[in-house]
């Protein structure tokens, strides 16, 4: 019985290791796809490390996420962040000014500034506790020069001389029903700029009549991207792409 039981174990354990390392192996191809070269990648996965160290410190007493191990904070939400730019490449290149509406911990606005130098950053985050941690963790990476944190609800700056028209990216990840976001916060974007919202395929379906209607109101242009497949099982993800007129 005892030689069966170590067996068994032996045979978890190799099942474990191999899983382990497909899934390594698929994190990598899809990061490469991404845009994400060796280097950046070593030099960014170093960040991200002691990013995930701070949202584990302080995720029970901000209530920044729920219970989340390593390796699905680099499936679910490292890479989630970054797969943006395996559809539109182009949409970071350069000097950006982005704006992360509703950022919660910092995401996707916190990774996606980590692996772009030239990218400076507004985190809006109406929760004051997760914009506290966003400012927190921004200055423990390094970033404070580049990461401005807005503890506003998004759809007043708009109004505001200081940020109307400013923005070449505005980011929305799992925030609110599109056309809604559109409305709050179209106002926030340069000319030209574009405002990408990370959503499902079946929410992107539902919604798209609403965010067609909305769009057009305001003379926005829609893009709606191809689906693609997170790595390791992690789901799958689709764009919407709302760009403002030149």
């Amino acid at each position: 019985m005892k030689t069966r039981a170590r067996t068994r174990k032996k045979t978890n354990l190799l099942g474990d290791l191999r899983l382990r390392i497909s899934n390594k192996i698929d994190l990598h191809q899809f990061l490469l796809s991404c845009g994400l070269d060796e280097d950046a990648r070593v030099k960014a996965f170093q960040s991200y490390r002691r990013y995930y160290d701070l949202i584990v410190a302080h995720n029970e007493s901000d209530a920044l996420m729920g219970m989340i191990s390593a390796s699905d904070f680099y499936r679910k939400h490292v890479a989630d962040s970054l797969s943006v730019l395996s559809v539109w490449p182009e949409l970071l290149a350069g000097s950006v000014r982005l704006a992360d509406v509703g950022c919660g911990a910092g995401l996707p606005g916190i990774i996606l500034t980590i692996a772009f130098p030239d990218l400076h950053l507004t985190a809006i985050e109406s929760n004051h506790k997760k914009a506290e941690f966003v400012k927190m963790a921004a200055a423990e990476l390094g970033l404070t020069g580049r990461v401005e944190v807005l503890a506003r609800r998004s759809r007043e700056l708009g109004h505001d001389d200081r940020y109307r028209n400013r923005f070449d990216v505005v980011t929305a990840r799992a925030v609110g029903k599109t056309w809604k976001i559109i409305r709050e916060n179209r106002l926030l974007l340069a000319r030209n700029g574009s405002m990408v919202l990370y959503k499902t395929p079946r929410t992107v379906a539902a919604e798209e009549p609403l965010t067609r209607r909305e769009a057009d109101k305001y003379k926005l242009t829609i893009e709606i991207s191809e689906t693609i497949t997170l790595p390791a099982g992690a789901g799958a993800r689709q764009f919407v792409r709302i760009i403002a007129p030149e």
